[in-house]
């Protein structure tokens, strides 16, 4: 299978994490190429096939000089081996080139001796396998790579390889190594390897992991004009191709249906389709890949709820929480068959209609939207029934069966959701973000129905958001006081008690158009302030609250699309200033993250000649974080289309540490656009798609 190269490699140095990722196999090594226990591994099929991969020359480690990530799949790592009694300079180059298909990994290790007399060495490799499930990996000491659970394991020792059997599961790792090994050594594999100028040895390493697949996995075939970003400086145009770069090596076809896509929410733990991450991820990159929303939708509808299995979360009309694509009975997180898709999530309903109305405007077939009204109605149905637990016209969830996890929105940790003072919040919980979601899928739909010719159902649908807004800003508005903005709550409790903690969440009312404009204001006041603004990105909970924790999964650390969605929202009203700050932050964390921001990272104040703090177990690539720098160029021109009326809406606001912004080749139903904004010269299109209008239009105002 071929790899499609990014257009920029990704330079690793340092104590950094190489991932590679060809569909469902994917490995996972330091900056050496090492396997060594921890949280590394050659994972398939959601199985760790192998635990261990060290190399050493002479028993030494290989000294770091870089690695180069190629390709998806594709990675070379370049060291050095010191060898007893030579000059100061290292004569042995090491060179180790991985490459990862389906199901297997391909590894040459190359030595280039450039001393004057021939040397022999001991070339030694190191395997083990421990068919970790995923989250057993996760779960295990990153420092000591001690797992709680040790799976019963056969090892069978030869001089072409090794074979690593589970007892239980049959499931197999084999490794084969060309020129056979020499002899072995515990766990090595040894060769003597001859060395001598200009005749290199080499060494190649074939592991094959026997796990049923079921799902084809291959990377999203690029367009053949594929939309170019040119930026001034260069490196946001630059993060941009870095950004669809990921999201095609984070792409699976559809096993239901191969002509469609998936996008997987991130890499190592979360190879699956998630219905909140993927749709969120089809959002951001609407501009370039306006395809994936009507993809993700399809395939979201396909595992539509269709039973009340209070075990299980599923109610009729319920977007997914998650399903895994692989068959192994799941050992992880949430528990039962992989393939049985978990519904414990209180956001995706909403936001698949958010996307559904999003696809539309966005040139996506009539006849495709169309088939999915019964799906949209059924959603509609959830938003209205089962997902408004008492009745009181606002969304909210409970655990309530064994698999139940016990948060439901994007903070889905068992802390998430807690008070000023640091008391944990009882449900039935009602989240901010998740009422600013029921308001605009609301509009959304009826957007949908009117143009498919139904006025009256649409009105009703707008009469009901108008009602909700109302409601959202009454319930959960907290005044300003002791001179400090107001904001909203983070939730309501079981009790309908506000939830005061000072939260991110409050920013995706802005994204949905709830807040008028003085209460938008505020917020934007609180977003600036330094105890919930970092100066990377916002903060998930403000630093003044008592549970503030800056590597606290949702408690305080930033994740970066939780402050693109902020930024879009401040934009649509008018919040320039304090949009293009926090867009300004997250440019500069893609600077330091090489391009690549991870799923989420410290909270930790920011401060001169600093980086943002790594957070341990974070996923990189991960759709939406990857998806950031696209939904950010789509801020920045304010691109919206409305392909049903026949026009493009453009108002475009650049932040100051961009000079130039340049976009071509968006593609559209009937051509091409491409447009360049900048400081000085303003708005100019070079492209215009045939029998489209292009409105260059001041931002929205909601009043």
């Amino acid at each position: 299978m071929s790899t499609a190269r990014w257009k920029e490699p990704a330079v690793h140095a340092g104590a950094q994490t190489v991932t590679l990722i060809s569909g469902l196999t994917f490995a996972v090594s330091g900056p050496t190429g090492d396997i060594d226990a921890g949280h590394s591994g050659i994972i398939a099929g959601d199985t760790r096939h192998l635990s261990r991969l060290v190399l050493q020359v002479d028993g030494e480690p290989i000294q770091l000089l870089g690695a180069v990530t190629v390709a998806p799949g594709e990675a070379r790592f370049v060291g050095v081996a010191g060898t007893r009694g030579d000059s100061p300079d290292p004569p042995l180059e090491v060179n180790r080139l991985r490459r990862v298909e389906e199901g297997r990994v391909f590894e040459t290790v190359r030595l280039d001796w450039w001393g004057d007399q021939s040397r022999e060495v001991l070339v030694q490799v190191t395997f083990d396998a421990d068919f970790a499930d995923i989250f057993e990996v996760r779960a295990l000491d990153a420092d000591t790579g001690q797992l709680d659970l040790r799976h019963p394991v056969r090892v069978d020792w030869n001089g072409a390889g090794v074979d690593f059997t589970e007892v239980q599961t049959k499931a197999t790792t084999r490794v084969h190594a060309d020129p056979p090994a020499d002899g072995r050594s515990a766990e090595q594999l040894v060769w003597n390897a001859r060395l001598q100028r200009h005749q290199a040895w080499q060494l190649q390493l074939t592991i094959e992991a026997s796990t049923r697949l079921s799902a084809t996995a291959v990377e999203h075939p690029a367009p053949h004009n594929e939309a170019q970003v040119h930026s001034i400086p260069q490196g946001f145009g630059r993060a941009c191709a870095r950004s669809l770069g990921d999201l095609d090596a984070l792409s699976l076809r559809d096993p239901l249906e191969p002509g469609r896509y998936l996008t997987t929410a991130g890499i190592p733990w979360f190879v699956a389709l998630f219905g909140r991450d993927s749709l969120i991820a089809a959002r951001q990159g609407r501009m370039f890949r306006p395809r994936r929303m009507l993809d993700t939708l399809q395939a979201l509808a396909a595992r539509q709820g269709a039973v009340d299995d209070p075990d299980n979360d599923e109610q009729p009309g319920k977007i997914l929480h998650e399903v895994r694509l692989t068959p192994r009975p799941w050992l992880g997180q949430t528990g039962g068959a992989a393939e049985r898709p978990y519904y414990g999530s209180v956001d995706a309903t909403p936001l698949f209609l958010m996307t559904y109305g999003a696809a539309l405007r966005w040139g996506a077939p009539l006849s495709g939207i169309r088939a999915l009204l019964p799906a949209a109605r059924g959603a509609l149905a959830w938003l209205r029934d089962a997902g408004d637990v008492d009745g009181d016209g606002l969304i909210e969830y409970q655990a309530l069966g064994p698999r139940s996890l016990a948060n439901q929105g994007w903070k889905d940790s068992g802390n998430a959701i807690q008070f000023a003072d640091g008391r944990l919040a009882e449900g039935p919980i009602a989240l901010v973000e998740v009422q600013g979601y029921a308001y605009r899928a609301r509009l959304e739909l009826a957007e949908v129905l009117r143009a498919f010719g139904e006025p009256g159902e649409a009105d009703e649908l707008v009469a009901e958001a108008a009602e909700l807004r109302e409601v959202i800003r009454r319930r959960f508005w907290m005044p300003a006081k002791g001179g400090a903005p107001g904001c909203f709550a983070l939730a309501l409790d079981g009790d309908k008690q506000q939830v005061d903690a000072i939260a991110s969440n409050q920013s995706h009312l802005l994204w949905c158009g709830v807040p008028n404009g003085e209460e938008a204001r505020q917020v934007a006041q609180v977003l600036a302030g330094s105890t919930i603004s970092s100066g990377w990105g916002l903060r998930t909970l403000a630093s003044t609250m008592a549970g503030y924790n800056p590597l606290g999964y949702h408690v305080g650390s930033v994740w970066p699309h939780d402050t693109a969605i902020a930024c879009e929202g401040l934009c649509r009203y008018g919040l320039h200033v304090v949009s293009h700050r926090l867009a300004g932050a997250l440019l500069d964390a893609l600077d330091l993250f090489e391009l690549s921001l991870p799923e989420l990272f410290g909270g930790q104040a920011r401060t001169d000649g600093d980086a943002p703090v790594p957070y341990p177990t974070a996923c990189r690539p991960q759709a939406w974080a990857a998806g950031v720098p696209l939904q950010l160029a789509t801020v920045f021109l304010g691109l919206e289309p409305q392909l049903t009326e026949r026009r493009i809406v453009l108002a475009p606001s650049l932040p100051p540490r961009l000079e130039r912004l340049v976009v071509r080749d968006l593609r559209f139903p009937t051509g091409v656009l491409s447009v360049a904004v900048s400081h000085t010269g303003g708005t100019e299109l070079l492209e215009q798609p045939a029998g489209i209008a292009v409105e260059v239009a001041p931002p929205l105002i909601v009043g």
